[in-house]
């Protein structure tokens, strides 16, 4: 058993996000993301993806219903799966968690599986 710490060997660099998964399973996927003042294009994800700003702040568009969404240190935000959104700022030192999963019961067409 390996016990690893959030915060350990964080990497804040100005030319790129830093990506490290934590944890990769079969339905859910865990990251931690070091961003310094980065933004990124629209996504349109299959998967739903709950975030968590552990230090800094970031702000997020909705796209579909142009609505930024602003978040500091501590706040956590819910996009579900097929919500287009995109982040539009992020602080000098921004550190996220991100818990990405699938639904079991929903294909990728969006249909029951059953």
């Amino acid at each position: 058993m390996t016990i690893n710490n959030i915060y350990a060997n964080l990497c804040f660099q100005a030319d790129a996000e830093v990506t490290d998964t934590l944890f990769n399973g079969e339905n859910v996927r865990i990251e931690r993301i070091c961003s310094s003042g980065q933004t990124g294009d629209v996504y349109d994800q299959c998967e739903h993806e709950w975030v968590l700003v552990l230090e800094g702040q970031a702000e997020l568009l909705l796209v579909d219903q142009d609505k930024h969404i602003r978040l500091k240190q501590g706040d956590c935000f819910f996009i579900p799966a097929r919500q287009r959104h995109q982040v539009t700022y992020t602080s000098e030192t921004c550190l996220w968690l991100c818990v990405f999963w699938n639904d079991r019961s929903v294909t990728m067409s969006g249909k029951d599986a059953s």
